[in-house]
């Protein structure tokens, strides 16, 4: 797979999303390296080249990011972001169940609210992903594909936000402080685009759930699945 085609999977995505923190680690590091001379000196001790998209880059630069790129993979660190952050788990609440229990017909209420957080995952697979799943779709798959891929750069983003956080770390350990200044200026700039992406992604989701609740047999199997919900959490 090509890095900048779109997943049409979840696995399509998490290997674009480690594809892409390779590369983002691969420039940090050479970044690090070229602007913290003791770093540098030990990274290029070992000469022997690696070739990177026909780029020669010595062999201890390739190898942190090869780590940091499979570690992530493994362990899904935008997943652990998204935990840390509760990014997740706001979208879900507040941009897909709190609409879709409206749309058919729901009172947004402090009861419904917290069923929601209590029940999040039960309640998307329940109902917004009962019809919006990457693997069987029953609305248009070019909506959801589209969504897989938004939401793969906006992963990629959080991944690239933390490893600009750590290298602005490494920087002023080093006493490298116009390099750390530059990659704080960048922090900045990139957390603006990730919020940017986090409404569209929202805004792709509203598209979903038209299409969901244009189906009146839809709406009436998504009612029972919400008062089930609530019932079960009274």
């Amino acid at each position: 797979m090509f890095p900048f085609d779109r997943p049409n999977n979840y696995d399509e995505m998490l290997n674009k999303i480690g594809a892409f923190t390779f590369l983002e680690a691969l420039l940090l590091t050479c970044l690090i390296g070229y602007f913290v001379p003791p770093v540098g000196g030990l990274l290029g001790s070992f000469k022997i080249p690696i070739d990177v998209y026909s780029i020669k880059i010595p062999l201890l630069y390739v190898v942190p990011s090869v780590l940091i790129g499979l570690i992530a993979r493994i362990i899904r660190l935008h997943d652990k972001l998204s935990d840390l952050f509760q990014i997740r788990k706001t979208f879900d609440v507040y941009r897909v169940l709190t609409p879709l229990a409206g749309a058919v017909g729901y009172a947004i209420n402090p009861a419904l609210l917290k069923m929601l957080k209590d029940n999040r995952e039960k309640a998307m697979q329940r109902t917004f992903y009962k019809y919006a799943s990457f693997e069987e779709p029953k609305i248009s798959k070019a909506l959801v594909l589209s969504a897989i891929d938004l939401w793969t750069w906006y992963w990629i983003l959080a991944e690239f936000l933390f490893l600009l956080t750590v290298s602005a770390v490494i920087f002023l350990l080093f006493g490298a402080y116009a390099p750390a200044a530059y990659t704080l200026v960048a922090i900045c700039t990139f957390v603006i685009l990730f919020c940017t992406v986090f409404g569209v992604c929202g805004n792709e989701v509203d598209h979903q759930i038209e299409e969901i609740v244009s189906d009146s047999d839809r709406v009436a199997e998504l009612k029972h699945e919400f008062e089930s919900l609530l019932k079960t959490n009274v």
